[in-house]
Order: C-alpha cells, then sequence, then structure tokens
C-alpha cells in the first residue's frame, strides 16, 4: 500500500507496517506516523500525527516508538508507518521535504 502527501510537490510514501513491529530500512528517509480516525467508515483515510526523518531509520526507530509514546495515547498497535525513501538525499534535502509537509498538513505532533 502507499499513500502521496504534498500538494506542492507530491512525495510517495510505502506502507511499512504498524509502529509497534515497524523494522525500518536501514537507509535514509523521510517517515510519517498515522492513524485511522474512522476506521469503520473511513477504512483507508489515515491522519499524520507525525512527519520526521533520518538518515538511517534502523537507528531512529527506537527513539521514534518512544517519541510516540509519550503523545499517543492509545497503543502503539493503533499507529502505522509510511516510508518515503531518499537514498543518497542529505539532512537538508529530507529536512526540506519535512517542511513542506509539516506546513502543508500540521499533524498533531510537531518537534519542539
Amino acid at each position: 500500500m502507499s499513500i502521496s502527501w504534498g500538494k506542492r510537490q507530491r512525495f510517495k510514501f510505502n506502507s511499512d507496517g504498524g509502529l509497534n513491529i515497524w523494522t525500518p530500512p536501514a537507509a535514509a528517509g523521510v517517515f510519517a506516523i498515522t492513524y485511522k480516525q474512522d476506521p469503520v467508515n473511513r477504512p483507508k483515510s489515515h491522519t499524520v500525527l507525525y512527519f520526521g526523518q533520518g538518515e538511517n531509520l534502523s537507528q531512529e526507530a527506537p527513539q521514534i516508538s518512544t517519541y510516540m509514546t509519550e503523545y499517543w495515547r492509545g497503543g502503539l498497535d493503533e499507529l502505522q508507518v509510511f516510508v518515503h525513501p531518499m537514498a543518497g538525499s542529505s539532512s537538508f534535502d529530507r529536512a526540506r521535504v519535512v517542511q513542506q509537509l509539516v506546513s502543508e498538513y500540521a499533524p498533531l505532533v510537531a518537534d519542539d
């Protein structure tokens, strides 16, 4: 399953499954943490909680899970992860994508 986000520029994100069982790739990319507000009536609709990025997502996973448990009052099994791979990208490139998506979608959780 994939989802595209972005109004000015579109970015394709691939489903990486639930946050509670996420085994992220050892690669650079941007990720989104989502949940379903109305899984019965709108089962394909995802609400973004958080956009983030990392040079090696496999190293970021423990911190991401810890960070989300501070904000999410439901179970981690309710949260889904989507990844937009960005091989060979710089931190600046990934931060630019995250900044665009945060400004366009206003996720519920943001870095301080």
